[in-house]
């Protein structure tokens, strides 16, 4: 009986912590995410699409060198960077549309996977940013 009472109050406290702060995160969340909306957003969302597929295509093209990839990946992963840099879309976004661009070059170009990678806003995100 000596350990019913503080055994109560750390599994109530557990409780407490799991249930209440998740929805309340959840819908800062999306508040957050909705307010970064606008029509430049989507202008530079259909841009960097854009330029994910321009990537794609140039992977596809014949490569010598897998390190340095060909003149079309490094000009296409140019202008994404660019783009992803200018874009007034969420962190998170620019985040996903790295991992899409990452995933386009297939392994044609590991300069370019280190530059995509290099230009990932984690830090940004992780201390709370949401909007760039």
């Amino acid at each position: 009986m000596r350990w019913g009472l503080p055994l109560f109050l750390v599994l109530a406290f557990a409780a407490v912590g799991c249930g209440g702060g998740h929805s309340a995160s959840r819908s800062t969340t999306t508040a957050t995410t909705t307010s970064c909306r606008t029509a430049a957003t989507a202008r530079a969302e259909a841009r960097l699409r854009t330029d994910v597929a321009a990537i794609r295509r140039a992977s596809r093209l014949k490569t010598r060198d897998s390190f340095k990839g060909n003149p079309a990946i490094n000009a296409a992963t140019d202008r994404f960077l660019l783009d992803v840099a200018r874009a007034p879309i969420a962190l998170l976004a620019k985040n996903r549309f790295i991992d899409r661009a990452a995933g386009a070059l297939e392994g044609e170009c590991a300069q370019c996977f280190q530059a995509l990678e290099a230009e990932r806003p984690i830090p940004a995100i992780a201390h709370g940013g949401r909007c760039s």
